[in-house]
């Protein structure tokens, strides 16, 4: 049998492993930094995590480094890289990123940065805030990416790239960042612990208080991001969730999907129900300046896209209905049929009507983005 390792060999050897790490973290950093980026601020956040990088190789170095502290910010630095390369023009799915960039905005997080990761996984993710490499550089001492942007680290399949009517569930996962910077359904559990597990009678099976208060958070979290999707494209959550999750049945981390359908419909509906009630008043009390309600308006795509051309939209809200939207025109588009003779579509072959919808969603998009930026740019030449 082997003997353990002296601690200050296994300290050496874990030391030299990071050193060697945090060499190859800098080279592609290095190369990212002249790669092109969708936003500018993702320029700047490079070029300062590359800086932080370097100097992570000198606190290596000391006698009283905390190796096990350095070790977890290597790895939050090295996820951030995998995201950051993944946000790169050539990959990045730009008119989504887009679109969650203003549900953060409208949650006054202004100070994130959207970044991407495709993956062959059928899975869709959002990194908890607090892997971010800012918050364990912080914990270091070190703050080179202080005023430079939060990290929102985003993770969706590959193949779903260029479909953004599939891409929804990622509202859902933007909404879990919104909830732990500002920890609603914990402020809830302090001040109505009662009402919240009556909210969420299934997880009244656990007798363990513990595990019943640990499963009523997590539910409530579930509820909450389930509604912040609904509030900007509507019934598509329900859809995500049925149709995505693949265990649908209640357990500790999640409710039934049937549960998670029945709240969101409430909320979109106007109907009575204890958990939106909860979670709408927990938005209200934290005093932010926006409320858990819709966001979105259906803009009219179905002369447009009938014809086989991008629908002209004039808002942030219509932005957001476009999804919907799009999403009922497509199952028009195939399972009525008949609804479409004399129209351009009609002549597209049915199994390329789903890559064609998407398509047009993602010209409305560009479309709109590229407005936007003309009108602020001249509003701003007006001003100066």
């Amino acid at each position: 049998m082997l003997q353990s390792l002296p601690k200050e060999y296994s300290e050496s050897s874990s030391a030299t492993l990071l050193e060697t790490v945090l060499q190859l973290l800098v080279e592609q950093l290095r190369k990212l930094s002249h790669s092109g980026f969708f936003a500018a601020d993702l320029h700047e956040y490079v070029k300062h995590l590359c800086r932080s990088v370097e100097s992570l190789q000198g606190e290596l170095h000391k006698q009283d480094r905390d190796v096990t502290l350095v070790s977890q910010v290597v790895e939050a630095i090295w996820r951030a890289t995998q995201f950051l390369a993944g946000t790169t023009s050539n990959k990045v799915p730009y008119e989504f990123t887009y679109l969650l960039r203003e549900v953060l905005h409208d949650w006054d997080l202004r100070d994130t940065i959207v970044t991407t990761s495709l993956h062959q996984a059928p899975d869709f993710s959002c990194q908890p805030a607090q892997m971010a490499p800012s918050v364990l550089l912080r914990a270091l001492g070190m703050d080179q990416l202080l005023g430079h942007g939060e990290l929102v680290q985003m993770g969706l399949p590959e193949i779903f790239q260029h479909m953004p009517l599939l891409c929804t569930p990622l509202y859902h996962e933007v909404a879990h960042y919104i909830e732990e910077r500002y920890k609603f359904v914990p402020a809830l559990l302090i001040s109505h612990p009662d009402d919240v597990v009556n909210a969420v009678p299934d997880v009244k099976v656990f007798n363990d208080k513990d595990r019943r208060d640990r499963a009523a958070r997590m539910h409530m979290t579930e509820h909450f991001c389930d509604l912040v999707a609904a509030a900007y494209v509507g019934r598509c959550v329900s859809d995500y969730v049925n149709q995505w999750d693949r265990d649908p049945s209640f357990r500790d981390t999640h409710p039934s999907a049937e549960s998670r359908a029945g709240v969101t419909m409430d909320f979109l509906l106007g109907r009575p129900n204890p958990v939106v009630s909860l979670l709408t008043d927990a938005v209200a009390r934290a005093r932010l300046n926006i409320k858990l309600e819709c966001r979105y308006s259906l803009p009219d795509v179905h002369a447009s896209f009938s014809d086989v051309r991008p629908a002209q939209i004039t808002s942030i809200a219509e932005l957001h209905g476009l999804l919907p939207a799009a999403d009922e025109f497509l199952r028009l588009a195939l399972d009525a049929e008949s609804d479409l003779t004399g129209h351009n579509i009609a002549s597209v072959p049915r199994d390329k009507r789903a890559r064609l919808v998407n398509d047009l969603v993602e010209k409305c998009i560009r479309s709109f983005m590229i407005t936007k930026a003309w009108h602020e740019s001249l509003d701003k030449k007006a001003i100066a």
